[in-house]
């Protein structure tokens, strides 16, 4: 609090003595360096609307001061306000030609003006959509783009991501194999696309290796949860229908020994005051449901040794390309990408 109020004070101060006339005073270059000097510290905390007002005040003790100046271009940068900060990028330069830095910036942050002056395109607006995460309207507007100019690369690759945002890996691909046909140099979509859909990069003419199949991955899920390998592997409806038989054998197996058990036990407890109908259900219960439980019990055995030997056995070989040996890839892998004759290998233990 008290650093708070001797810092208003001392830009009140300096206020009051510096809106005199111009000419009540001469320049004070040293004072000017001093208010430099103490704005770039407050710069540093990031508090840039007391570093504009101690910049402002070390110009107006010396307008020829440059740094002034600059301080005051690199607070309004800091808070978006580019074409405050162009206005006295220009006057810094104007008193510091030497300043090879700042010349090299000022054109770019020009542009940067410029394009934001610009009304938005398509592409533009395209662009905000997605990153407000609606995908819809961006792809609107991508389309639009693409109608204007069907050769625009980034906007097919927009379009791309926007369908994988989606989840509709068809159009994705589609969108991408077109970002690809227009640039083919463009390395990250190729890294990308040999991941999310191999044939379809091969297809595009992207070098694709495959390493040998990925066999741990859908096995450990399947040990887990029966089926959940198969979808892993890619086959949604021969997890569902394994995964399904696997649990009503499961729940039969649990229901016939509850039954079988309770029926067990009923017959156990009969005594002499009971009807020979009474021993007869009773056990009758208890031997139909043991021999329904050893059945349930034996499918279900089979149905999860089965699930799990097809988990490996329909695994895919995994595609590999030269991102992949930079990143985690599945279990231990090797892989030989043919057009540039490169080498690699990767390891990973479990992937979620």
């Amino acid at each position: 609090m008290v650093k708070n109020a001797v810092l208003a004070f001392v830009f009140a101060a300096a206020g009051c003595l510096l809106s005199a006339p111009a000419g009540a005073a001469a320049a004070d270059p040293a004072l000017a360096q001093k208010w430099v000097t103490y704005g770039q510290q407050v710069y540093a905390t990031r508090n840039y609307d007391n570093a504009i007002k101690a910049f402002s005040t070390a110009a107006r003790a010396d307008s020829r001061s440059a740094g002034a100046w600059k301080g005051l271009g690199n607070c309004y940068v800091a808070k978006k306000d580019y074409p405050t900060a162009l206005k006295y990028y220009k006057f810094a330069l104007q008193l510091n030609p030497a300043d090879t830095g700042l010349a090299g910036y000022i054109p770019k942050l020009e542009a940067a003006v410029a394009q934001a002056s610009r009304p938005a395109g398509p592409a533009d607006m395209a662009g905000r959509y997605y990153n407000a995460r609606r995908y819809d309207e961006a792809i609107t507007y991508y389309n639009q783009a693409l109608a204007a100019n069907p050769n625009d690369a980034k906007a097919w690759q927009g379009l791309g991501n926007c369908y994988y945002a989606k989840k509709d890996q068809p159009k994705a691909v589609e969108a991408y194999k077109k970002a690809l046909q227009l640039n083919p140099q463009n390395t990250g979509l190729q890294n990308f696309l040999a991941r999310y859909s191999p044939e379809a990069a091969s297809a595009a003419g992207v070098d694709v290796a495959y390493g040998p199949k990925d066999w741990f991955q859908p096995l450990w899920r399947s040990t887990l949860l029966p089926g959940w390998g198969q979808f892993y592997n890619g086959q949604p409806t021969k997890g569902t229908v394994l995964m399904v038989a696997d649990l009503l054998l499961l729940g039969g197996t649990v229901a016939t020994y509850v039954v079988g058990n309770s029926a067990r036990e009923k017959y156990l407890s009969l005594d002499a005051t009971a009807t020979q109908a009474d021993f007869d259900s009773a056990y009758g219960t208890w031997d139909s449901m043991a021999n329904i439980n050893h059945i349930t019990n034996i499918g279900w055995g089979v149905v999860y040794a089965f699930t799990l030997v097809d988990a490996v056995v329909s695994a895919k070989r995994q595609p590999l390309n030269k991102a992949m040996f930079e990143e985690k890839a599945p279990a231990l892998q090797f892989g030989y990408l043919p057009k540039s004759g490169a080498l690699g290998a990767n390891y990973r233990l479990l992937e979620f």
